[in-house]
């Protein structure tokens, strides 16, 4: 594998053998290791991924619930409260949801996820105006002599323009010259950012089959927005994705007749853009309700011996998304798998230390809430850190651990490793020689390649961590096809491989506290 082979040559030149990073004082950890069992793993999870948990979305009653089930844990092993007396560090957080959104144009009201839909990511807007502007594609391609833009302008007015681009006769494109699509298509964030340069105050973009974006987005278009309370919030630029049905409503009080089709087809003759202000009245309305809620990171400090100002850091997110049109996300993999692993971690070392075999440096077991609104726990820990970052040593966290992917079907024995080489080779090192010498499973580091274009190195609480420059494992079984849908459920989840994960993970935790020597930061983030 080519990350054995690009680091096998740092342990020539540490000058001890990649095996002493497994020689401490504590003594041999596999009998702690051996408490964290599938049978306990399985039971924690049939509760946090239960009905009454509701999904455990953050703010919500079910991530309160989970919040004092996972403290209640922490007390019974004998951890004691580390934040004012209490296993809590709160974080305040405001939340936006959908309020009122309607269009009209001409005096016809039009229904949202049914021939509109929009982001919640705007400012409050009310725009009333007495004209449309139909833009055609929204293009203005100077290297191919194209410019929808010509002659038109579109300052402080509502821009209609198509989703697609133009096309001749024989179906190749006047942009590109041939079948292939330009980057227009491709994205349609470079028309929008170009009717907003050019003064816009609104996009309507006409979607062909918006049914087919409505059924996919629909879950995510309801939902709230939320933010960290002292965090700037970006509004995006007004756009609404609105149906060829609507369009061509707009476009008939124009012209009788006039339809998006037969102004394509003389597109697709002539090759000539033709914008058409549209004397259609707009009345645009996107209300929002604001409340303040709170979420909940929930801390297990296990305090060291010798080295117990410096800190190892495990994570895992306990949140998930709550109840929608009246189902149930159970977020029995994501991430309930990592939370009940952090669990059973926790007891090993409580065991360990009860046996007089603690730590050396101070272990954190922290499961964070917030994750599924943007990593806002962790980024707020991080914010308000309530143990020193200087002292972090390293942040492994756990973010679906419970399945199987396609990439991997009939081969359960694997668990991507993400990010353990990006800040410190010797993590790197350490990581694949407790494997070998503990667990065997196989490492996989396809979503590690800082090229990946699912880009998960940047999507779970660890880059908090890693933002700071602190060393982080990441570790995750792949995404499957219940993935955020309320079929996540306790009954698909394999528990041994589970339980084979949470041990490879206390085991890389037990050898980085113990260990004499502190991780080294050795390389320049990206």
């Amino acid at each position: 594998m080519k990350h054995t082979l690009k680091y096998a040559f740092l342990t020539l030149f540490l000058g001890v053998s990649a095996n002493s990073y497994l020689q401490n004082p504590a003594g041999s950890p596999m009998k702690y290791a051996e408490t964290i069992t599938s049978g306990e793993l399985k039971k924690y999870l049939y509760d946090i991924a239960g009905t009454e948990f509701e999904g455990r979305e953050t703010g919500k009653k079910g991530q309160k619930l989970a919040a004092d089930y996972l403290a209640n844990h922490f007390k019974k092993l004998g951890i004691p409260p580390s934040v004012n007396g209490g296993y809590f560090q709160t974080f305040p957080l405001i939340e936006e949801m959908p309020g009122g959104v309607s269009i009209s144009l001409s005096g016809e009201k039009f229904e949202f996820l049914k021939d509109f839909y929009c982001w919640p990511s705007h400012n409050n807007i009310h725009l009333r105006t007495n004209q449309l502007t139909f833009i055609g594609f929204g293009i203005e391609d100077e290297a191919h002599h194209y410019n929808d833009y010509k002659n038109m302008d579109v300052k402080d007015q509502v821009v209609m323009m198509l989703q697609d681009e133009p096309m001749n006769n024989d179906g190749d494109s006047y942009i590109t010259g041939k079948k292939e699509l330009s980057s227009w298509t491709k994205s349609f964030k470079k028309k929008i950012e170009l009717a907003e340069k050019k003064g816009a105050s609104a996009v309507l973009l006409v979607i062909k089959n918006i049914g087919n974006d409505l059924k996919y987005y629909e879950h995510y278009l309801k939902k709230s927005r939320t933010f960290l309370e002292n965090e700037e919030r970006k509004y995006g630029f007004p756009v609404l994705y609105i149906s060829e049905e609507m369009a061509n409503k707009a476009l008939s009080k124009h012209k009788k007749g006039l339809t998006i089709e037969s102004w394509k087809e003389k597109m697709r003759n002539t090759g000539t853009p033709d914008g058409i202000v549209l004397k259609t009245g707009v009345e645009l309305n996107i209300q929002k309700d604001i409340k303040k809620i709170t979420g909940e990171n929930v801390l297990g400090y296990i305090e060291g011996t010798d080295l117990k100002d410096e800190l190892v850091v495990i994570t895992a997110h306990y949140d998930h998304l709550g109840i929608s049109d009246g189902e149930i996300y159970y977020g029995a993999d994501d991430d309930g798998s990592g939370t009940v692993s952090l669990m059973e971690i926790a007891e090993a070392f409580m065991v360990a230390k009860k046996e007089g075999k603690g730590p050396r440096r101070s272990v954190l077991i922290m499961p964070v809430s917030g994750e599924e609104k943007g990593l806002l726990g962790s980024d707020y820990y991080t914010q308000n850190p309530v143990f020193p970052l200087k002292n972090t040593v390293v942040d492994l966290n756990i973010d679906m651990i419970g399945r199987l992917d396609e990439n991997h079907t009939g081969d359960p024995d694997y668990v991507y490793i993400i990010g353990s080489d990006k800040l410190s080779g010797e993590l790197f090192e350490l990581s694949e020689e407790v494997n070998k010498k503990y667990i065997n499973i196989k490492y996989d580091y396809t979503y590690n390649d800082d090229s990946d274009p699912n880009r998960f190195y940047y999507r779970s609480d660890h880059y908090n961590f890693a933002k700071n420059n602190i060393p982080v494992i990441f570790y995750f079984t792949g995404v499957h096809e219940d993935y955020h849908k309320p079929t996540d459920t306790v009954d698909k989840i394999d528990y041994q491989k589970t339980e084979r994960i949470a041990r490879l993970v206390f085991l890389t935790a037990w050898e980085i506290a113990n260990r004499t020597k502190r991780l080294e930061v050795d390389r320049i983030p990206k």
